[in-house]
């Protein structure tokens, strides 16, 4: 719609000159300007900077808890307002059926890559019938060199919830292009996560499929999962993931991780590299400090009850220990081979060899007995779990495979070295 003003009179026009008495119009007076200039225009708020990560995401969960989406979008700039995957995020929150808590944190640190902080954005079913998210959403942040600010980057989705988004939004009538929304392959960091993720909830299969397993043994993996579910470990509250070295043929990853139970903190080392169709896959593991952290906490030796070992028929083998002249099975065993239970309940096809072993305390046909005794218990044990007979092979070797020397070079007893000789090997066939 157009406004238009009255024709302003002349200053000699009768009607506007004088007048009062006969009921004229009062004058018109007008505020001195100054020929050719214009009102000062107000001055503009200063931009908001961010100093530090948590500043910006403690900003975008205010606007998210107050219901605007928009605004908090807004936060990350013209480039990720614009971006493909930041309405997809935009989508799972109108109209798919998720929200961000009311309460407690909304972005959990995830990790950094070459310095670029990672933060998982936590989502919650917000209608009957919608399922817990598949997989983690992530947003990535950078600093501003020009503004000095920290923003938001990119939204990166996991592939088990865009999976899953895309047919729940079906069900809403939203379609979506899940080709536009998928990055070209999942990052260093992304893969270090999917593999934590997997270890945290006893998933040794998830965690199987993005290591190298010509590289990686599923004795060492099963180890690892044993002692996260022993230990109680979960990741770091802060940057739990670091990848320190990238480019563009190897990554190394450094997660951090804490035991509440045992007040411990300890360190995993991972490697990556990209196989031929260019996904990044983990080709070594080194859980020595955290294996250190564990036998430490549990007050149980220097070495052995370690789960993981170096056979001496080869490769690695996970182990269960045993008390002096005993076949009984002791609790921390019975806990770790309840874990291998159900790592080969869901496959009666696997298979695995239990050899059983001695120190050479006692004549050569006790320890065959005696070894041959635990090796049966842990069958016994194990088929009690629900894994089939047919599935286990066991022998005995006695006192001839011993893992440390039962004697000191001096002739001297070495009890540490008996403790760890006393003890079955488990050999995975997965």
């Amino acid at each position: 719609m157009l406004f238009t003003l009255p024709p302003r009179q002349q200053s000699g026009d009768p009607a506007t000159a004088g007048g009062g008495e006969q009921g004229g119009a009062a004058p018109v007076v007008a505020k001195p300007t100054t020929s050719g200039t214009k009102p000062p225009a107000k001055p503009k708020a200063p931009p908001v900077v961010y100093a530090r990560p948590a500043q910006l995401l403690d900003a975008v969960t205010a606007e998210l808890r107050a219901g605007n989406l928009e605004g908090a979008v807004k936060l990350g700039g013209p480039a990720f307002v614009a971006d493909s995957r930041t309405n997809f995020l935009k989508l799972l929150l109108t109209r798919g059926g998720y929200k961000v808590p009311d309460q407690g944190t909304v972005f959990a640190d995830a990790g950094t890559a070459a310095g670029m902080p990672r933060y998982e954005i936590r989502l919650l079913p917000d209608a009957i019938g919608t399922p817990p998210p598949a997989g983690p959403l992530w947003v990535d942040l950078f600093r501003d060199e020009t503004t000095k600010s920290w923003r938001m980057k990119s939204v990166v989705i996991s592939p088990a919830l865009l999976a899953q988004a895309t047919t729940e939004l079906r069900r809403h009538e939203v379609v979506i292009t899940p080709a536009e929304l998928e990055t070209a392959k999942p990052d260093p960091l992304q893969q270090t996560w999917t593999f934590l993720s997997a270890v945290l909830a006893r998933n040794f299969h998830a965690a199987r499929q993005v290591t190298n397993r010509d590289k990686i043994t599923q004795e060492k993996l099963a180890g690892l999962c044993i002692v996260f579910e022993e230990g109680e470990y979960q990741p770091a509250a802060e940057r739990p993931i670091v990848v320190t070295t990238a480019s563009k043929e190897a990554a190394i990853a450094l997660v951090k991780v804490h035991s509440a139970k045992q007040k411990t903190d300890a360190e995993i080392g991972i490697t990556l590299h990209p196989d031929a169709e260019g996904v990044w896959t983990i080709e070594a593991l080194d859980f020595s400090s955290l294996l250190e952290s564990y036998v430490k906490a549990s007050g149980t030796g220097k070495v052995f009850y370690t789960p993981v070992v170096k056979s001496p028929q080869g490769g690695e083998s996970l182990v269960v220990y045993f008390d002096f002249n005993s076949a009984r099975l002791v609790p921390r065993a019975i806990s770790q081979l309840e874990i291998v239970a159900r790592l080969l309940a869901t496959d009666p096809a696997k298979k695995l060899r239990i050899t059983g072993h001695a120190d050479d305390l006692g004549t050569d046909d006790f320890n065959y007995r005696l070894s041959a005794d635990r090796a049966k218990n842990v069958r016994n044990f194990l088929h009690k779990l629900g894994v089939t007979p047919t599935q286990i092979e066991t022998i005995g070797f006695g006192s001839t495979a011993p893992l440390d020397p039962n004697k000191r070079k001096d002739g001297s007893d070495n009890p540490e070295g008996r403790s760890r000789n006393r003890r079955t090997e488990i050999y995975l066939d997965f």
